[in-house]
């Protein structure tokens, strides 16, 4: 049998030791990004992981250290993340609309060294409601809440109740002035892309279409005034902490075609 030599030894040890850096690095990788966390380099995969976290109706935050590139000024703060593309996130900052992108870029508003993704809850339940009348969004809200208290008796932590449908609210025809106001009033949820949210003025009255935070409906009743609303099917999304596997599996048939969605 031939003897292995020093040389055949060194080039064994060498091919271990890379093989194992490599392993050590894409072991760290995995779990790195099991944890949303990305470096400046990493934006389009920040856009990738951040478009599917919110093409599941999750809430996306994420805390951005950083630099604006306008002035060079130090960022450092958590922001709503409403979407993604290419190597870009666009995000809402302080009811401003920004734009982030890795620590070379200078197109966007921030340039970013480091992100943490912070997706709101782990995970939803879906269902659909059949259309609701009300003489007030306060009321409409009040119709929807009430659909939720079976999963509250269960203990589940809902952090945030989300709503897809169309609106429309008999009131009046609205002034140019008054139809912005609103649209502020409206801000986050209308330019959060993920919500595809849109109004129509017409004459004695408004449609909103797409998607919107339950809690806003508390504003509108001020600024609308309206004294009537019909409701398309409303498909109602249930952000709830625990994971999937503590949610009771017979839970779906509480509600119209419920379903569970688990953020991983």
């Amino acid at each position: 049998m031939k003897k292995i030599g020093i040389l055949e030894i060194l080039v064994i040890l060498a091919i271990l030791i890379t093989s194992g850096a490599l392993a050590y690095k894409f072991i760290n990788s995995n779990n790195k990004n099991s944890n949303y966390e990305f470096d400046g380099d990493q934006m389009y995969k920040c856009a990738w992981v951040s478009e599917k976290i919110m093409n599941k109706n999750f809430p996306l935050y994420a805390h951005v250290k950083g630099k604006w590139t306008s002035s060079k000024e130090e960022f450092n703060d958590t922001v709503l993340i409403t979407g993604a593309r290419g190597g870009t996130l666009y995000a809402i900052y302080k009811n401003q609309s920004i734009t982030i992108g890795g620590e070379m870029a200078y197109v966007e508003d921030i340039a970013a060294k480091k992100i943490i993704l912070k997706p709101l809850g782990n995970s939803i339940i879906e269902y659909q409601l059949n259309p609701i009348d009300g003489n007030s969004f306060k009321e409409i809200k009040n119709k929807i809440e009430s659909t939720e208290y079976k999963y509250k008796n269960l203990n589940l932590t809902i952090l945030k109740t989300y709503i897809e449908g169309s609106l429309a609210a008999d009131s009046k025809t609205f002034a140019p002035s008054e139809q912005q106001n609103i649209k502020n009033n409206l801000y986050l949820d209308l330019n959060n892309k993920n919500n595809r949210l849109s109004i129509y003025f017409v004459e004695n009255g408004l449609f909103i279409n797409g998607k919107l935070d339950l809690e806003t409906l508390n504003t509108l009743d001020d600024i609308i005034n309206p004294h009537k609303i019909t409701t398309s099917q409303i498909t109602v999304y249930l952000v709830v902490n625990e994971t999937a596997d503590k949610i009771p599996k017979n839970i779906t048939a509480y509600n119209n075609n419920s379903m569970i969605i688990a953020l991983q």
